[in-house]
């Protein structure tokens, strides 16, 4: 019965360490693990581990008369989480015309800090409708942007996610050195797979399963006692 327990306790919800996401001035956050942000400009709660966070630029650039409002598209940051303060920045930037020098790739350089160190991430721009408002319903376009990656959140938690994802790596280095990864990067530079833990798998299967195949698998469990 002590090793029934156990695993019913590992595969029950976990109460996660928490972590706090903040932006910095000019940057919204719109999404956190597909569920809308509680604060686009403020602090956020988010846990430790895999994190996927959307976010864009709002910012008044220049000043006087020739101040300009700067809004980016909106892009999908995943980055692992292991402390307890991140910050989130936008591209150096002092007017419209360098803010679209910074996005004109697609990959600008977000400025992400863990707890005073820069954090690695991995970026896509979010692929809007075609139209007049090509974000509008931003959550379904999350939610086929993830499907088509095999991420998959349940109530703001992660329930599976492809083993590529799991390499992100906490990077060290000062902030000068920060790189994001691109999608061409990933074509020439794959991450190295990271083995998935059979407790993972049996969590990941246990939360997308029915209630009937709950009831089930439990009833196998105490069968091999």
């Amino acid at each position: 019965m002590k090793r029934i327990s156990i695993l019913l306790a590992l595969l029950s919800p976990l109460s996660l360490s928490a972590a706090e996401l903040i932006p910095e001035k000019g940057v919204s956050v719109l999404y956190i693990n597909q569920q809308e942000a509680e604060s686009k400009l403020g602090g956020n709660t988010i846990n430790e581990g895999f994190n996927q966070v959307v976010v864009r630029m709002d910012k008044e650039l220049g000043r006087g008369s020739k101040a300009e409002v700067f809004t980016s598209k909106p892009f999908v940051l995943n980055l692992e989480v292991s402390g307890d303060e991140v910050r989130i920045g936008h591209p150096v930037a002092r007017s419209v015309r360098e803010a679209e020098l910074a996005f004109k790739d697609f990959n600008p350089k977000w400025k992400v800090e863990q707890d005073g160190k820069a954090l690695s991430y991995d970026q896509e721009v979010l692929k809007g409708k075609s139209g007049l408002f090509p974000y509008l319903g931003m959550s379904s376009l999350i939610e086929k942007h993830n499907s088509q990656r095999g991420i998959y959140f349940n109530n703001g938690q992660l329930i599976d996610k492809p083993v590529e994802a799991q390499a992100i790596a906490v990077a060290a280095t000062t902030t000068a050195a920060v790189t994001s990864t691109s999608s061409k990067v990933e074509k020439t530079s794959p991450a190295k797979p990271v083995a998935t833990s059979n407790v993972e798998q049996l969590k990941a299967w246990y939360l997308k399963s029915s209630k009937e195949e709950r009831k089930a698998f439990r009833r196998w469990m105490i069968d091999q006692e």
